[in-house]
């Protein structure tokens, strides 16, 4: 006789679920890499500005406005892409606690679904012990 576990189809909605958690986690993670590289970005734009001083030298008023105005506007933009960075990641530990429990869940029923396959191997085996026993019974006493 073969072992079916009469919680297989919770089992696979279950691995589905962890499944999709790991995606939107995965998803999460991604958003995140990709506002620290725009960050990055913008740092490495400030740095090469700030370096080259525009290009423009500081008897040119307006220009050099227009230089302090883009190096303003640079960091203005780093701080919020801080600010989303930081938030970004309070969502990858939300879809990754979201991932832990999914993973806590299917694991209960798998240890489940193990203790119930190993209660019946073991009462199985007790079958095919007695059912021996038996044979070997009816054989001594027809000798």
């Amino acid at each position: 006789m073969k072992f079916k576990f009469s919680l297989a189809s919770i089992l696979n909605h279950r691995e589905v679920l962890e499944r999709d958690a790991e995606i939107a986690l995965g998803k999460e993670v991604q958003k995140q890499m990709t506002l620290e590289a725009e960050l990055q970005n913008l740092f490495e734009e400030y740095k090469s500005l700030v370096l080259n001083r525009g290009g423009i030298s500081t008897n040119n008023a307006e220009r050099f406005l227009d230089f302090v105005n883009y190096a303003d506007r640079l960091k203005e933009l780093s701080a919020r892409k801080k600010i989303a960075i930081n938030e970004q990641k309070k969502e990858v530990e939300k879809a990754r606690a979201e991932l832990l429990k999914k993973t806590q869940e299917k694991k209960a029923i798998e240890t489940l679904r193990d203790s119930q396959k190993a209660a019946f191997k073991l009462a199985e085996k007790r079958t095919e012990a007695k059912l021996t026993d038996e044979a070997a019974t009816q054989r001594f006493a027809r000798k």
